[in-house]
């Protein structure tokens, strides 16, 4: 087939059902454009609309549009030669032959698969999962699915390495009005992958138990003040946050660890030693551990710990974990 030049105009570039490519303005693609031109022609299909459908090429297009180019080199392919189905394998191959793509990427390839191919399930999981790098199983390809429809800010937030996969598939498998809310939450407050996920566990538990939508969780009091809070670091917000939660779902649990803490505090051990109760206090067992790094540190240690064992402190320190 054979490359011809085609007006910009000729071609209906908001049109973005075959689109893959989330970024599409490559920071040095307009100067590439500026210095040697268009390398590789752009593919179009003739469909049933006056103006020609871009099917890859869309980055291209738009950095030329941008430094005044009034057409471009193109292959046209016509309905006869190429229905949806054929004209999207052409823009997933074009991507494939020369990158990975990522997660949102991947998400729009097979929502364009699903939605406007009409590949059935089987396929999509059987076929295309694998294509694309990923395990081919439903719930991969549910996942996926609903990371398409993820609202703007938490698309961003992924590019950005702000969220998680798993927190943005999450994220987007609820409501708009949740998409919107926690988007808000996520933008203020920062937490690791792990802990993304511990706050969306909790999150539900209490939803559950206030018996109101996730969503409204974060507009308890205490935890909107703290999102308000301009001295607080997005980390500090969020470790404050998390507090909040897990406090609010485990408030027996909370309160004993408070009161360990205050016990352990009145013992006034250095820093190289340090107590630990069981997790949820499941047992009467105080871990002790020691960090020394001379024979003096641990003869320093050793006389506190003989201090400690004297203090009344320690008694009731153990009566916490013994009540647990």
């Amino acid at each position: 087939m054979i490359a011809e030049e085609v007006k910009l105009e000729a071609m209906d570039i908001e049109d973005e059902r075959f689109r893959i490519s989330e970024d599409l303005d490559p920071v040095r693609l307009e100067e590439s454009l500026r210095q040697i031109g268009q390398l590789h022609p752009v593919q179009l299909f003739r469909g049933e609309h006056s103006k020609l459908l871009v099917i890859c090429g869309f980055r291209r297009l738009r950095a030329l549009r941008r430094i005044g180019g009034l057409s471009a080199w193109a292959r046209i392919w016509s309905a006869s030669d190429c229905d949806a189905l054929a004209a999207l394998h052409i823009a997933i191959w074009d991507n494939l032959s020369h990158r990975d793509l990522n997660p949102l990427e991947i998400a729009r390839a097979l929502a364009s698969l699903k939605h406007l191919c009409s590949v059935p399930q089987e396929t999509l999981v059987e076929k295309y999962l694998p294509l694309l790098g990923l395990k081919p199983h439903k719930n991969v390809l549910r996942g996926y699915l609903a990371l398409h429809s993820a609202h703007p800010q938490i698309r961003q937030m992924l590019q950005d390495g702000r969220v998680s996969l798993s927190t943005a598939e999450r994220l987007s498998a609820g409501p708009r009005n949740f998409q919107e809310r926690l988007a808000q939450v996520f933008e203020r407050a920062r937490w690791s992958a792990s802990a993304q996920r511990e706050v969306l566990d909790l999150d539900e538990d209490l939803a559950s138990i206030w018996e109101c939508g996730p969503a409204a969780v974060f507009d308890q009091e205490e935890i909107a003040s703290t999102l308000k809070d301009e001295r607080l670091s997005p980390f500090e917000k969020g470790h404050q946050i998390r507090e909040i939660l897990y406090r609010c779902r485990n408030p027996r649990l909370s309160a004993a660890k408070e009161r360990f803490l205050s016990e352990r505090k009145r013992l006034e051990l250095p820093a190289s030693v340090r107590l630990s109760p069981d997790p949820f206090f499941e047992s009467a067992r105080v871990r002790v551990e020691f960090d020394i790094t001379s024979a003096k540190g641990f003869r320093d240690a050793a006389e506190k710990l003989q201090r400690a064992a004297r203090n009344p402190a320690l008694e009731g320190l153990f009566r916490l974990t013994n009540d647990g």
